[in-house]
């Protein structure tokens, strides 16, 4: 059907907004198809199960049969500490489907996949935006858009009923409304921005990340527009700490009056657990790039034998276990594909495609810091200095918290993003230059072409 749309349409006037909407279509599909046949339980994040009371699963059921807010030291239930929205909005979303349209007990809990499929086709669109809002077109767009598009990590979390996709669909949301206030300086933009980031924190804390990088942003403009619009712009930035602060610190301050809960606090894992790495330094940790960590591309978790004897080990390097990570999160591995052997072949096509996109998108940022592109110098360091709060978040959380599961790249799906957007950056000068620079166009398309097939793949099988 969508290919027959496709050339009924007028290609010629819109071919596009055509090929984009094909792209974010078929993307939409691929994770259609993975939520239509992929439990609530299955690769997902600390949800633990539905009638117990604890996890995100016990969390949501909580606040759908007690109808309030903990009334007790969040840290003694697991996941507990996290702010509500999410939680709040899947438990009306049960309640709605229960007690209106009548959905029985567990397919009622199985739809809240719709939920975060929402959420994470949210992200493709606000993504394609992002993309146009620099102007990008043809190969320039397509090639990035492929790439997010079917990027694994946004497959898993179509069906993550945790907390993890909502705050991300509100981070990329904060990146282009503030983009967007950038280039005209709206009240409207700003009270945007102050929305996504504070309900973005009142999702996750860990949504502040894009606060900083948005301050400097605020900074900057109004370094910059000073001598004529400083009253207007300090009025702007008065409005939007009265909207963000609120949304945002609220639960934080609520825990800590009641309970002296810091506004940081992260759950505690002991060190008696399997995954623990604090053996090694984080030094070792982060220096050591032995090939032994790429004999397989799955990521890898220490067990314990028969006898009682460890096997194997912890992936403990953060840039390695990212990698992994996000092409396969961390239930992924050979064991999935024992029917089907050949999709582990696949696997490593789609891992190895993936560190060379994650490599040029990496010398395509370091280079057009310097190079001139569509984004100017105060865009280009909003968006460096947003990809780098993301990675020095990552690796101090791996310092502090020595766990594999720290590790893992669900929490800087954004730099999916940045990445994409500063190879669609090159690819757009590429596009003006002479016959014989053509071949990394042409690379570059036959790369996502292959990402995204083999994910599709992979993902399909999975489901």
């Amino acid at each position: 059907m969508i290919v027959f749309l496709y050339y009924m349409a007028d290609i010629s006037k819109f071919r596009q907004q055509i090929n984009s909407a094909l792209i974010i279509g078929t993307g939409f599909l691929i994770k259609l198809a993975y939520v239509m046949n992929t439990s609530v339980y299955a690769r997902q994040h600390d949800v633990r199960s539905f009638g117990e009371d604890s996890g995100h699963c016990g969390y949501i059921e909580y606040l759908l049969f007690n109808h309030q807010l903990p009334d007790f030291d969040v840290r003694e239930r697991w996941q507990f500490c996290h702010p509500p929205l999410h939680h709040v909005i899947s438990a009306v979303w049960i309640y709605i489907n229960e007690n209106v349209l009548g959905v029985w007990h567990d397919p009622a809990r199985e739809s809240l996949q719709t939920l975060t499929l929402f959420y994470s086709i949210c992200i493709m669109i606000t993504a394609y935006k992002i993309l146009r809002y620099f102007g990008l077109s043809g190969k320039a767009l397509f090639i990035p858009l492929l790439i997010i598009n079917f990027h694994p990590t946004f497959i898993i979390f179509s069906g993550s009923i945790n907390n993890d996709v909502l705050s991300v669909a509100f981070v990329m949301g904060a990146v282009h409304s503030a983009l967007n206030w950038y280039r005209d300086r709206r009240i409207s933009d700003i009270i945007k921005t102050a929305l996504c980031i504070g309900l973005g924190m009142m999702t996750k804390v860990s949504a502040a990340i894009v606060a900083p990088p948005t301050a400097l942003l605020f900074l900057m403009v109004f370094i910059k527009h000073f001598s004529g619009e400083w009253k207007k712009l300090l009025c702007q930035f008065v409005i939007f700490g009265v909207i963000c602060l609120p949304l945002g610190l609220w639960f934080g301050i609520r825990n800590y009056i009641k309970w002296e809960i810091p506004l940081t606090y992260v759950q505690k894992m002991e060190k008696t657990e399997l995954q623990y790495i604090g053996d090694q330094s984080f030094y070792d940790r982060v220096t050591d790039f032995s090939p032994k960590q790429l004999q397989s591309v799955y990521l890898q978790w220490a067990w314990k034998d028969d006898d009682g004897n460890i096997q194997g080990y912890n992936e403990y390097n953060p840039a390695i276990s990212a990698i992994k990570s996000s092409v396969f999160g961390e239930f992924v591995n050979e064991q999935c594909f024992e029917k089907a052997q050949y999709l582990n072949s696949i696997a490593k096509i789609l891992f190895w495609d993936n560190v060379l996109i994650a490599a040029a998108a990496l010398i395509c940022m370091a280079a057009f810091l310097f190079v001139r592109c569509s984004a100017d110098a105060t865009q280009k360091l909003f968006l460096v200095s947003f990809w780098l709060a993301m990675m020095l978040s990552f690796y101090k959380m791996a310092h502090d918290y020595s766990f594999t599961c720290t590790l893992n790249f669900r929490y800087i799906t954004p730099t999916v993003m940045t990445g994409c957007l500063f190879i669609g950056f090159a690819l757009n000068k590429l596009s003006s230059c002479s016959s014989g620079k053509k071949y990394i166009i042409y690379t570059a398309e036959a790369s996502a072409l292959l990402f995204s097939s083999a994910s599709a793949l992979v993902y399909l099988a999975l489901a």
